[in-house]
């Protein structure tokens, strides 16, 4: 577990205010209310997917920089995707979350490596991590740097319902939905089977599109990795991809849909490189957000307590 370095603990107090809605932990989350150098009290569990993810890294990213860094808290994902990260403080639950995939990392729908490039990010509070919640944290970034005055809890709200209604699943909340659970949930019905077995096979796609770009956008980022990373999510499309499922799916059993990979999804439209300007065009809004933090730093976080979210479709 890390603890904040000197000058670090006024910056994150103000990234809780900015970057992350009000605390909702799904799954188990507590605190004690107190927010110190020596760690707290606090737990974030739940999963992260292509298929799930066994041995990615997952962690809180204290320093916004979209990576995983040796002083951050983390943990790796075990069977399931299944992931706790614990002794948290106030301010380290209410951060974003980033997962890594390692050279040890598989993905348990072919047991299969997984390309070490793919990451995704996810709101604080968000129990699925996956391409999805990637988008979801990007659109909140997003709407931060645009100048926003929403409320935190009602941008996360906003993006998670922006997305599901770009998708067709208005009501599902994606950062909390588990699409392959859904899919094998023989009491449902057969169009709630359908629709979480293609939201698996759309967030699949997501995921090696993901992997594919963060080394050519690294090719054109002149060094800023966390501005080449979001520029590279804001080329993702999510509903371009849902509709290439649905074409390519078309006149398929359930059964086959259910076990289908990406490699299944020939006619999506691939989303091109971040050029170094628009890698430059994300960095200056990074840094509006930046500027934001600061003009925060002084400000105590609201206090935060424990929820329970979303489970998605019932």
């Amino acid at each position: 577990m890390s603890q904040f370095k000197k000058g670090k603990f006024s910056r994150n107090l103000a990234a809780t205010a900015i970057l992350a809605p009000t605390m909702v932990i799904v799954g188990c989350s507590s605190s004690s209310g107190s927010s110190s150098d020596n760690g707290g009290d606090g737990t974030s569990e739940g999963f992260a997917y292509d298929g799930y993810l066994n041995n990615a890294v997952v962690c809180v990213d204290e320093n916004l920089n979209k990576a995983c860094d040796p002083l951050e808290p983390s943990t790796t994902t075990g069977a399931g995707g299944r992931f706790t990260l614990d002794t948290l403080t106030d301010v380290q639950l209410q951060l974003p979350l980033v997962l890594q995939a390692t050279s040890n990392t598989t993905d348990e729908d072919d047991n299969a490596s997984v390309d070490t490039n793919l990451k995704f990010l996810a709101p604080a509070g968000s129990r699925a991590v996956s391409g999805f919640s990637t988008i979801v944290q990007a659109k909140i970034e997003k709407a931060l740097a645009g100048g926003s005055t929403a409320s935190l809890e009602n941008l996360k709200a906003s993006a998670a319902a922006e997305l599901a209604n770009e998708l067709g699943v208005s009501g599902v909340d994606l950062t909390a939905f588990d699409p392959i659970a859904a899919k094998s949930d023989e009491s449902a019905s057969e169009d709630t089977q359908t629709t979480a077995a293609k939201l698996h096979l759309v967030n699949q796609v997501l995921s090696q599109q993901i992997a594919t770009l963060v080394p050519q956008a690294s090719a054109n980022a002149n060094g800023n990795e966390t501005a080449a990373f979001g520029a590279l999510v804001n080329k993702l499309n999510a509903a371009n991809v849902k509709q290439a499922v649905d074409t390519d799916t078309a006149g398929l059993a359930l059964a086959d849909i259910k076990t289908a990979l990406a490699e299944a999804i020939v006619s999506e439209t691939q989303p091109s490189v971040p050029t170094t300007q628009e890698i430059e065009e994300q960095a200056a809004e990074d840094e509006i957000v930046q500027e934001i933090i600061e003009e925060e730093a002084n400000e105590e976080p609201t206090g935060a307590t424990g929820a329970t979210g979303g489970s998605g479709t019932s």
